[in-house]
């Protein structure tokens, strides 16, 4: 016997924000190492000239810019892979879990008091997180699709939304 047709398993939509947000910030990076060397390399100074400049201070001149470019560089990598939890709810969650509510379940909402009555283990983190990866009737598994830092992140979020914002939506 099957299921249902409503409640077998559907594919969870797959989002390139990510991936474009860490292309662009690839793309930003390389330019500004290359401005940055272009300046160090090319005797070009930022502020005004030295009349006595030794070699081994342009020397030292050049090896602080290229740290420089290099750690904003790493920098601008690690903002463009900060996991937003709330652009990945609108994204993937929205249209099933608007405002915290559920537009296919009536009452199985997220918040606190709802999932104390139905999610399976009841209103913990470690059941949210479940529920997250693994999925349940027409709700998809998200594993695979998002990173496990993603899940972790959706999972804190969610918790602290049940309490706040989603803790009266019917």
């Amino acid at each position: 016997i099957h299921p249902p047709k409503m409640y077998q398993q559907i594919n969870a939509p797959k989002s390139n924000m990510k991936k474009t947000l860490l292309t662009a910030s690839v793309a930003l990076n390389a330019l500004l190492v290359v401005a940055l060397c272009f300046m160090a390399f090319s005797g070009n100074t930022l502020a005004a000239p030295v009349r006595s400049v030794s070699v081994n201070s342009q020397v030292g001149r050049r090896a602080a810019m290229g740290g420089a470019a290099a750690g904003m560089g790493l920098a601008a990598t690690r903002m463009a892979k900060a996991v937003n939890p709330t652009s990945i709810f609108e994204t993937n969650c929205g249209a099933c879990h608007q405002g915290g509510g559920n537009n296919i379940i009536t009452g199985h909402t997220l918040s606190k008091t709802a999932m104390e009555q139905y999610l399976d283990g009841g209103w913990n983190k470690e059941s949210i997180e479940y529920q997250i990866r693994n999925g349940k009737g027409p709700m998809p598994a998200w594993e695979g699709v998002l990173s496990d830092e993603e899940i972790k992140a959706m999972t804190e979020w969610v918790y602290e939304q049940s309490t706040t914002t989603f803790k009266d939506v019917n």
